[in-house]
């Protein structure tokens, strides 16, 4: 079932076929599945072989093609009716003579009516043999680099989206602290993050959570300074701390939240970094509002926290959404993007130095009015003993 309604999904198709137009495109192809989902609702997981969306110029619908074995997972999750559905036999999966795009390749020609076509070049499959592929049927003399064309139209969300964000929100609130519950002297890792697995997946009682494409980040040491690191064999000491990470999802819609757990009292190092990361957070919250630029929010944070002596150069924030990242605008130095109402970003304050390591985020919304916090978690130092 559709998690939107099909009046949602073709008004997304028209806001894109108007960018479209405005870049002389009269097709587009879509291969990144978090846009193919955007777009139809597809919900495969199938990235790992060659699939897209042809959205065309003149056509209210767009096609859906898919490998074959993957029609029935259209079937069940997007607004297209089975018509609008294509898929390539099976015998073009793990053959090193034949390739997907070939008739991938055929099935666009056969729809398209010139060689004025957009591409989303960085899809995952989407490479320099699948774009030689792809032109032996296809006149790509005249194509268009798509790439970041329907990230800007996710930027905003509509209320039917935001809803799901905030529905996530609750479930990851939920998955955090039962992760810092399970946080003990003794405690195997791998239970840890099966405690924050199980609640992101049993959700709250209004609604369930959601499949994730990433697992839990929840490096563990003294300190914890990887950033992207699941859980290992190890077992719980004391002075340890756990940098979380984690994400929630409705309907592939994200909301994440991090927070840093300490097994024992903290360093008094340790809560310096909490204090600057704490403050530089909140100063870049209280400057988000319609209006603002991302490099305003930097630089806000910026002036907080650079003279606390302690060194991050990474951005401190993206829109997410689909999938998680959604490809939209950063909180990065000279960062151009407005601000407008309804966009989302994770605003993570990320400490990964050789000698210090935290972490602390939240998920955000723009409102006419400023930030509006999707967490309801203490913002304190979080310690167990």
């Amino acid at each position: 079932m559709p998690a939107f309604s099909q009046q949602e999904y073709r008004e997304r198709s028209a806001r894109l076929r108007q960018q479209m137009a405005k870049r002389g495109m009269d097709s587009l192809l879509v291969p990144i599945e978090s846009n193919m989902n955007y777009l139809t609702g597809y919900e495969g997981f199938s990235d790992y072989v060659p699939q897209l969306t042809l959205v065309c110029q003149d056509e209210e619908d767009p096609w859906l093609i898919l490998r074959e074995q993957d029609v029935q997972c259209a079937t069940a999750t997007c607004y297209l009716p089975q018509s609008r559905v294509l898929s390539y036999p099976e015998k073009y999966i793990g053959s090193s003579e034949r390739t997907p795009w070939q008739p991938i390749g055929k099935m666009i020609r056969e729809r398209i009516k010139s060689n004025r076509i957009g591409i989303e070049l960085t899809a995952r499959l989407f490479g320099v043999k699948a774009y030689a592929a792809l032109g032996d049927s296809l006149d790509l003399s005249n194509s268009i680099d798509a790439d970041g064309m329907i990230s800007e139209l996710k930027a905003v969300k509509s209320s039917a989206e935001l809803a799901y964000i905030e529905q996530a929100g609750k479930i990851a609130d939920k998955a955090m602290q039962a992760g810092q519950l399970a946080i003990a002297v003794g405690a195997r890792e791998c239970d840890v993050a099966a405690a924050v697995n199980h609640a992101l997946c049993t959700g709250t009682p209004e609604f369930p959570g959601g499949a994730s494409r990433h697992p839990i980040v929840m490096p563990v040491g003294s300190p914890a300074n990887a950033p992207h690191i699941r859980w290992t064999d190890g077992v719980y000491k004391m002075g340890c701390q756990t940098n979380f990470e984690i994400g929630a999802f409705r309907h592939r819609y994200c909301c994440a939240v991090s927070r840093t757990v300490f097994l024992g009292e903290p360093s008094a190092r340790s809560r310096h970094v909490h204090q600057a990361c704490l403050d530089g957070f909140l100063a870049a919250f209280e400057t988000i509002r319609p209006g603002a630029k991302c490099g305003d929010v930097e630089q806000a944070f910026r002036r907080v926290f650079c003279p606390r002596g302690v060194r991050k150069e990474s951005r401190i924030g993206y829109s997410i959404g689909i999938d998680w990242v959604d490809g939209g605008p950063s909180f990065q130095e000279g960062g151009e993007t407005i601000l407008q109402p309804n966009m989302t970003f994770h605003l993570i304050i990320g400490i990964w130095e050789r000698d210090d390591g935290y972490i602390f985020s939240e998920t955000v919304r723009v409102t006419e009015n400023g930030a509006k916090s999707l967490s309801s978690l203490p913002r304190s130092i979080l310690v167990n003993y």
